[in-house]
């Protein structure tokens, strides 16, 4: 055992958390900030990021707010 004992697995526990919280935290920025989004789609995105962090944040970075051209309460031109 190391020298940490149990100490250690709490304090990876506190960085892996603290990691999580910091990567959804900027997730959620992003999403607030875009200007080209309603703020429907601000709101379902946001909701999107914290109830499923990795996959929203994976469609998110990979295909950006309009994942295949889709919208939400957009009027057409």
């Amino acid at each position: 055992m190391s020298g940490w004992g149990e100490w250690g697995t709490v304090v990876l526990a506190v960085v892996a958390v603290a990691v999580y919280v910091t990567i959804v935290v900027s997730i959620v920025r992003a999403v607030r900030r875009r200007v080209d989004t309603t703020p429907l789609e601000r709101t379902v995105w946001t909701v999107a990021v914290v109830l499923f962090p990795i996959g929203a944040g994976a469609v998110w970075l990979l295909l950006g707010p309009h994942p295949l051209g889709l919208r939400i309460d957009h009027e057409q031109d």
